[in-house]
């Protein structure tokens, strides 16, 4: 496996796994949005997103999206992994280890003074995983959000 940038030639690949992982997550198939959307997201560079790669067959079997973000206090960027997907055919492989990996090395690269997330209270595997890889929880702030 190697993990390498993603750019806009690999939007019709990675479009299907992505929409694997919204559905996953609880949202309705819709690849023609997927795709859609990745491309708007790639060309304009809105985020830094990192594909891992089968060597054997050079399919796409994950990702990590990052988006940026600063902190106004630290005057300093920070970084969003806001998506992380492997694709079913190649779970339990390390795939999503290698893939967070990257993202804490881009964001040492960048200078970012962390990276922050949210996953599921239930999803057990994927905070063993970030616990494993360092990710500590934030019990000094509290979460919200508002529908728009």
């Amino acid at each position: 496996m190697k993990i390498i940038q993603c750019d806009e030639s690999y939007v019709s690949d990675l479009a299907s796994i992505f929409d694997e992982y919204r559905v996953f997550c609880g949202y309705t198939s819709d690849l023609v949005r997927t795709e859609k959307f990745l491309g708007k997201l790639l060309s304009s560079k809105a985020s830094a997103l990192f594909i891992a790669v089968d060597l054997k067959t050079a399919g796409i079997m994950g990702f990590v999206n990052l988006y940026p973000s600063y902190s106004s206090l630290a005057l300093s960027r920070l970084w969003i992994l806001n998506d992380l997907g492997v694709s079913s055919r190649f779970r339990g492989r390390g795939v999503s280890k290698q893939l967070i990996q990257t993202a804490i090395n881009f964001a040492k690269e960048t200078k970012a003074i962390r990276i922050e997330l949210k996953t599921e209270i239930g999803n057990n595997r994927a905070r063993r995983l970030y616990h494993s890889l360092g990710f500590e929880i934030d019990h000094d702030n509290v979460y919200y959000r508002v529908p728009c």
